[in-house]
């Protein structure tokens, strides 16, 4: 049986939602007018298989894109375990109900409201399965790529071939990388959802919360500040002048 404040329960969850898509999708386009983590990486990784196609030997970007991928792997068998642990929560949601009727100031809940917190929960963990499991495949047609790409001493080729390739390589890791972000950003929206079990204040409230982290790391971080700085050693960001930023947004 519902509880007669089941509106704001759901309000908070279409809040919740809301904010998530938002957010998402004012990184995607905002990374394409600003520097960003995700605008300044897929530089590097194009400029990553233009230096690949003047090596000899390939030695170091197997390695790499193989510990690339176990890190993904890790991700995504680590979420099916913790999938099972939220299916075993919403098996023992009558004992979660009790627990929070012996708090006093925990917003008051129905087991129908337990339950459809933890599926939510599960709901968001199953999405970054989906997001890891895809990151790991397009990493492997990368794989694929690099295992494909010419030699550098290989006549046939030529610069423009060169370059497509690399551009297009670049942009594959590039794609497999937002998937990946995409997962790992799950977890943290998926913690978010924890103060819901308290109230569906603290429950937007930390949402916006992990917004503003979200958005401090992939816009404002020392990490952005100390790669945006090595871009002018990137030949692929000195050729193209459409990618350059200044503090503002693109020159």
């Amino acid at each position: 049986m519902f509880a007669p404040n089941i509106w704001i329960e759901f309000l908070s969850l279409l809040l919740f939602v809301i904010i998530w898509v938002s957010y998402a999708v004012f990184a995607r386009r905002a990374a394409k007018h600003r520097q960003s983590l995700s605008s300044v990486m897929v530089i590097y990784r194009i400029d990553w298989m233009k230096h690949l196609l003047q090596r000899e030997n390939r030695i170091l970007d197997a390695s790499l894109m193989g510990n690339i991928e176990k890190s993904i792997s890790f991700f995504a068998s680590t979420t099916l375990f913790v999938i099972a642990g939220a299916l075993t929560a919403l098996t023992s949601a009558r004992s979660i109900y009790e627990i929070i009727q012996l708090v006093p100031w925990v917003w008051p809940q129905t087991m129908d409201i337990i339950q459809l917190k933890v599926v939510t929960i599960i709901v968001i963990l199953i999405y970054a399965f989906f997001k890891f499991t895809w990151a790991l495949r397009q990493f492997s047609f990368a794989s694929v790529m690099i295992g494909a790409a010419p030699n550098h001493n290989d006549t046939r080729a030529t610069e423009e071939m060169k370059r497509v390739f690399a551009v297009n390589a670049g942009k594959l890791i590039d794609q497999a990388g937002h998937n990946l972000n995409a997962g790992m950003r799950s977890y943290y929206f998926a913690l978010a959802v924890v103060g819901w079990f308290i109230h569906p204040l603290l429950f937007i409230a930390v949402t916006l919360i992990v917004v503003a982290i979200l958005y401090r790391r992939e816009f404002k971080s020392r990490s952005l500040r100390s790669l945006a700085d090595g871009l002018e050693m990137s030949q692929y960001y000195l050729d193209n002048q459409e990618l350059k930023f200044n503090k503002y947004g693109r020159k």
